[in-house]
C-alpha cells in the first residue's frame, strides 16, 4: 500500500523567512514526502476588524520569499504544497508550480473559489472535510472533478480530543465518495496531542482504515511554541512517525481475491512448514480402503509426505502401511 506522508507547517514560519526556510529542511530529513505551508494574504482571509487580522497581516510574505522556497524545495526534493485562500494566493501557487494546493475546510462551500481553482492549472487539490457536511462535500467534488482530489478527514482542535476524530468516515468515505468519484483518494490529518501515545497510532488508525494520504504538523521545537505547534513532532519525532507510518502501510498490504489471498513467498513458506502430515492411525493393509479413522495428522521427518486429508480418502492402498508411518502419494493407487 503506497501511503504519501505530508508535513503540515501551515503558520509555524510567522513570516518570517528564515524560519520557513529551516521548517522546509526539517520536513524533507523527517521523511515527508511534501511539505505544506499557509500561503497567507490577510485580505483573502478577513476584514481589517477581524480580531486576528493583525495575525494574519503578520504572516505575509513577499513573492520572491516564495519564489525562493520554491526553488529551495526542488533543491531539497520535497513536493511543495499550498494552502490558498483566495485568488491571489491560487495565482502565485500556480506560477509556483506546487504539486498540490489545499482548499481548507472553511472554503469547502466557496463555490467561487472552488470555481476558480477547478479552472486553474494546478492538477492536485487538497479538500479538507472537517466540519463539512455530504451535500457540501459532494457539490465541491462535482466541481472539481476533472482534479486530482485528496479528501482530507481531519480537524485542528489544538490539540483535537481523541474521541472526536471519528476515523470511522474514512472507510464511509471511501466507499461513498471514492466509488462514486475516480479522481478521489481518502486521507486523514492528524491532530492528535503530541504528548500523547496517540501521536503515532492515530495516523497508524487511518492507514488501517484506508487513508492513502496522511497530513502531519511539524514544528522545529515544541519548547518554541511557534504558530500551530499544539499538534505539532518535533523533527526527531517526526522521523519516527515517518518511518511507522510507513511500515504499517505496508503491513496492511494488499489482499487479493483467491484462494490464497495472494499471499506472499514467506507465508507461503509458513503454510508449508507447520502443515502436518498424513500419517496411518493403525496398520494398513495393502488394497484396503482408505477411511478418515484411518490417519491422523503429525509432524514427520520424511521429505515426502501427503498433508491433505481429503486427497486420499477412499482410495486404496498400493502397500502395507505400519502405524505411525506417513503416507506418500506412492502408497496411494
Amino acid at each position: 500500500m503506497n501511503i504519501e506522508i505530508i508535513a503540515e507547517l501551515a503558520q509555524g514560519f510567522e513570516g518570517r523567512p528564515e524560519l520557513a526556510r529551516l521548517l522546509l529542511k526539517a520536513a524533507a530529513v523527517s521523511g515527508a514526502d511534501a511539505a505544506k505551508y499557509q500561503l497567507v494574504f490577510a485580505d483573502e482571509l478577513a476584514t481589517p476588524d477581524y480580531k486576528y487580522y493583525e495575525l494574519f497581516k503578520s504572516l505575509e510574505m513577499s513573492d520572491q520569499v516564495w519564489e525562493d522556497l520554491a526553488s529551495y524545495a526542488s533543491e531539497l526534493e520535497i513536493q511543495l504544497n499550498l494552502d490558498i485562500f483566495g485568488e491571489r494566493s491560487l495565482a502565485l501557487a500556480e506560477r509556483l508550480g506546487v504539486t498540490a494546493v489545499k482548499l481548507h475546510g472553511t472554503d469547502i462551500a466557496n463555490l467561487g473559489l472552488l470555481n476558480v481553482v477547478a479552472e486553474s492549472g494546478v492538477d492536485k487539490v487538497l479538500l479538507g472535510a472537517g466540519g463539512a457536511h455530504a451535500d457540501e462535500i459532494t457539490a465541491a467534488l462535482e466541481i472539481l472533478v476533472k482534479k486530482d482530489v485528496v479528501l482530507l478527514l481531519g480537524f485542528q482542535g489544538y490539540p483535537t480530543p481523541n474521541d472526536t476524530n471519528q476515523i470511522a468516515r474514512v472507510r464511509l468515505f471511501r466507499e461513498s465518495y471514492g466509488s462514486k468519484f475516480s479522481n478521489v483518494t481518502i486521507g486523514f490529518a492528524d491532530h492528535a496531542d503530541p504528548k500523547s501515545p496517540l501521536r503515532y497510532a492515530l495516523a497508524a488508525t487511518a492507514v488501517g482504515a484506508g487513508a492513502k494520504v496522511i497530513e502531519k504538523h511539524l514544528t522545529l521545537a515544541q519548547a518554541m511554541e511557534l504558530e500551530d505547534f499544539e499538534s505539532a513532532l518535533n523533527p526527531d519525532e517526526f522521523v519516527e512517525f515517518s518511518e511507522t507510518i510507513r511500515h504499517c502501510a505496508e503491513a496492511f498490504g494488499q489482499a487479493i481475491d483467491s484462494s490464497d489471498y495472494g499471499m506472499s513467498e514467506s507465508e507461503q513458506g509458513y503454510r508449508k512448514m507447520i502443515r502436518r502430515h498424513v500419517v496411518a492411525s493403525r496398520d494398513l493393509a495393502k488394497e484396503s480402503d482408505i477411511l478418515p479413522s484411518d490417519l491422523i495428522l503429525k509432524r514427520t521427518s520424511s521429505e515426502t509426505v501427503i498433508t491433505d486429508l481429503g486427497s486420499v480418502y477412499q482410495k486404496k492402498l498400493k502397500q502395507d502401511v505400519k502405524a505411525n508411518t506417513p503416507l506418500s502419494p506412492a502408497d496411494i493407487d
